[in-house]
């Protein structure tokens, strides 16, 4: 057994087990509390309603890629995507949920991570016909906008941003600074596009070309997500869609939301289209005392992802498509 095998076995162990420390014999501390899995919180009591509604909130970078090595508890990280199926399924359980709302405040993520999580909500409703609704915060663009369009409604609060309808690679060049440092790359490849892509050496023509046509592509799916989401039709939506962002009224205007307004009015629009006079609002935590969570990073607002976290994932990802806004003009270069 190697020491990595040996420490994950303990962990399990200690995670399975509680460690009691016994003070003069009357004194007990459970340094691992078992993992009950998610359990419900209250956000606001309603007057004895047992009708719930349901918040998500879908924050940060959105990725899907689970940390390794690691508990919950000890700095672990849950695959985002899974973390959703288990909320949808134990709200799949819960007679009482009549409405989900995603709380998203994020500039995107990654295309899979996007994709994957749009394609849940979309199973989500097929199967309970629950209805399920978007509501942005401070900023809902790019990947984040592209899994609203699984809701069946999306509100914005009136200073949301929204929109960044596109994609991009994300691709750092450093051979420049190798050269002044006196450092050479000696990767030995199969063929030309091999190592295209390689922050080693500069992009040629035939390397653009390359990542353009899985831009486009990306890029064609992105807009039949909102032309089926939004019901527009491609001539109305491409003018909209160079990768701009849009105040929450001007998104309303495009059509790109269907309501502007706070959290309260949403609360009153749902208990019209519900026929309920009172609903109690609920969230999901980790039994274990974790906020409740979809994000790789955690956001707040315009600043959501630094620059150190975005180098480290295109350091770890190398050029990654990305359905992702970054003011701060993060292009192929």
């Amino acid at each position: 057994m190697t020491i990595r095998e040996g420490l994950n076995k303990f962990t399990r162990f200690m995670w399975k087990s509680s460690v009691l420390v016994t003070l003069g014999g009357c004194v007990t501390v459970n340094l691992f509390p078992p993992d009950q899995g998610l359990v419900e919180k209250l956000l606001r009591p309603a007057g004895g309603a047992t009708e719930k509604v349901l918040f998500l909130p879908v924050r940060g970078f959105i990725g899907d890629e689970e940390k390794k090595g690691g508990t919950p508890f000890l700095s672990g990280k849950t695959d985002q995507v899974r973390l959703l199926d288990r909320e949808l399924e134990k709200a799949r359980r819960d007679p009482h949920v009549r409405a989900i709302v995603l709380d998203i405040d994020s500039p995107g993520g990654s295309v899979t991570a996007s994709d994957r999580l749009y394609h849940r909500i979309l199973l989500f409703r097929q199967r309970t016909k629950i209805p399920v609704y978007a509501f942005f915060g401070d900023l809902g663009a790019s990947g984040a906008y592209y899994t609203a369009m699984g809701a069946n409604e999306v509100w914005a609060r009136p200073t949301s941003v929204v929109g960044s309808i596109g994609v991009m690679i994300a691709n750092v060049g450093v051979e420049g600074l190798m050269k002044k440092v006196g450092v050479t790359d000696r990767t030995v490849a199969s063929g030309a596009e091999k190592e295209m892509g390689s922050p080693f050496r500069a992009m040629t023509p035939e390397d653009r070309k390359i990542f353009e046509g899985l831009v486009n592509d990306f890029y064609g799916t992105f807009l039949e997500v909102v032309e089926k989401g939004r019901k527009l039709d491609r001539a109305t939506l491409l003018p909209l869609s160079d990768g701009r962002v849009f105040t929450a009224r001007q998104a309303l205007a495009h059509g790109l939301v269907d309501r502007v307004g706070y959290r309260s009015d949403l609360l009153s629009h749902m208990k019209k289209s519900l026929g309920l006079k009172s609903l109690e609002l609920v969230t999901y935590r980790e039994s274990e005392g974790g906020a409740p969570s979809l994000l790789g990073m955690e956001a707040g607002g315009f600043g959501s992802v630094s620059a150190e976290a975005l180098a480290g994932l295109i350091s770890s990802l190398g050029p990654a498509p990305l359905y992702f806004w970054s003011p701060g003009g993060l292009t192929m270069k």
